[in-house]
């Protein structure tokens, strides 16, 4: 009798942990009163050989309004190696609604980030450019295998959008959609892959367009407070040169 009700004690302390989603999973919510920090550490270079090596750092702070609501902001510094040039990359903010949890984890979400420094991104180093961003992510726990999605709509208006668009425009829409596999084991240690395609211009010259696909690791200490995720990522969109992205993902919920 004693060796059941230690049994059950310990199957109770557990389940929480085995059953709450870990923090490097795509689709963590901080639950309400929480306050979730997820800082990126990168690193990216074209495969052609050349030196045009990005090193960037990322901080995101976010805190769950309820335990279907979160808001937060971020804002990152790179640095652009073969001409030394250094800046902050444009601060944002977020908001994600979870609309639905039932055997489906569903969410809605959009981004603002504000033209407030010369910005790293896609094509080069110019002029920022404001971005608005709207995105719905699905995921499923198939017990070991968690499966998902995510797709995204932005409108980027600035000088910038041009670098990314074949007729130079200021104004373009952008589209992504991407797929993931994660297998963990009691959500402490997980590996899997990600594979997208990406669109820019839509409706314009939809000149650059291509996929990306990349592999993870995610550790987590303590699966719904700390976890850290290495992964690498290789992009190849039409009409720019290859480039592939190492990375690192800390997670921590308080």
């Amino acid at each position: 009798m004693k060796k059941l009700l230690l049994f059950a004690f310990m199957l109770g302390f557990v389940s929480p942990c085995v059953l709450a989603k870990a923090v490097t999973n795509p689709l963590f919510m901080p639950s309400e009163g929480q306050i979730l920090s997820d800082t990126v550490a990168t690193f990216q270079d074209t495969t052609d050989g050349d030196s045009n090596k990005i090193y960037t750092l990322r901080e995101a702070l976010s805190f769950g309004i309820t335990d279907r609501l979160q808001l937060g902001g971020y804002i990152g510094y790179s640095k652009l190696d073969n001409t030394d040039t250094k800046d902050f990359t444009n601060p944002g903010v977020f908001a994600i609604l979870r609309i639905w949890n039932i055997g489906l984890d569903i969410d809605l979400g959009g981004r603002i980030e504000f033209d407030a420094f010369d910005d790293f991104t896609e094509g080069g180093v110019a002029e920022g450019t404001d971005k608005y961003g709207f995105f719905a992510r699905a995921g499923a726990d198939l017990g070991i295998f968690y499966l998902g999605a995510i797709g995204g709509l932005d409108y980027w208006d600035g000088l910038n959008a041009r670098l990314m668009s074949k007729n130079n425009d200021s104004e373009i829409y952008n589209g992504n959609l991407k797929a993931f596999a994660i297998f963990d084991v009691m959500d402490i240690i997980g590996f899997g892959g990600e594979a997208g395609y990406k669109v820019y211009d839509l409706g314009g010259d939809s000149y650059y367009k291509g996929y990306f696909l990349t592999a993870r690791l995610d550790i987590n200490p303590l699966p719904s407070r700390l976890g850290v995720t290495a992964f690498a990522t290789f992009e190849d969109v039409e009409h720019q040169d290859e480039n592939y992205t190492l990375g690192l993902n800390l997670k921590l919920a308080i």
